[in-house]
């Protein structure tokens, strides 16, 4: 007899960056997209299909870019939550000039790129999700600071947060307030590579996310 195909009742899509691979978890472990599934299908008793396109390195205009992909869109347009983090490694890569020069200009370059990338990711969510008649819901992470003890560094994460919250002005959509959640915690919860979080950083992630609630789909 052929094997009976699983039945989903929902479709979550998942873009972005490392944080949404889950770099830094164990192996067989789950990042936080795994994590925050397993809290919702416990919640609402649904099956949860994940579609989770992101890739590790991708700076926010390359996830953008990658939203044109057929697959991508079709996932989103069928989706009843969309999980995205962007913007880490925009900043991380205008960091690493930063320390070359000690010029901010590289700096005030991403977060600009980073803002017009960021909300051309949402004008395309919503131009996807215009003719939806299914409740839907949208949550961003905003961003953590490893290294809480570098001034220029809680600069400048703090103003691509600044930022990123803004977002919340779109209808369906929340930001994950990271930021507050790993102040003070960095080495409980960030990997031995210092940049990624590790099992327990992912769990807070996740947490952080499904305390957001779902009153979107209420």
């Amino acid at each position: 007899m052929p094997k009976k195909t699983r039945e989903f009742d929902w479709i979550l899509t998942a873009i972005g960056d490392s944080l949404t691979v889950g770099v830094g978890a164990p192996l067989l472990g789950k990042g936080y997209v795994g994590r925050y599934v397993s809290f919702t299908e416990e919640l609402f008793n649904k099956q949860i299909l994940v579609n989770n396109f992101a890739i590790t390195g991708l700076t926010s205009k390359e996830i953008l870019n990658s939203l044109r992909d057929k697959k991508v869109i079709r996932s989103i347009r069928k989706s009843k939550m969309i999980l995205i983090t962007a913007g880490g490694n925009d900043l991380i890569q205008a960091g690493i000039k930063y320390l070359l020069t000690f010029e901010e200009n590289p700096l005030y370059e991403a977060l600009n790129n980073c803002k017009k990338n960021i909300n051309k990711i949402f004008k395309f969510i919503f131009k996807i999700k215009r003719n939806s008649k299914e409740p839907f819901l949208v949550r961003i992470c905003s961003l953590y600071n490893p290294y809480s003890n570098f001034q220029p560094a809680v600069k400048w994460v703090n103003l691509f947060n600044k930022y990123i919250k803004t977002f919340e002005k779109f209808p369906c959509v929340k930001v994950g307030d990271l930021y507050d959640a790993f102040k003070g915690r960095e080495k409980e919860l960030v990997s031995f590579d210092t940049v990624h979080p590790n099992k327990k950083g992912y769990q807070v992630i996740a947490v952080v996310l499904y305390e957001l609630g779902f009153s979107e789909l209420e």
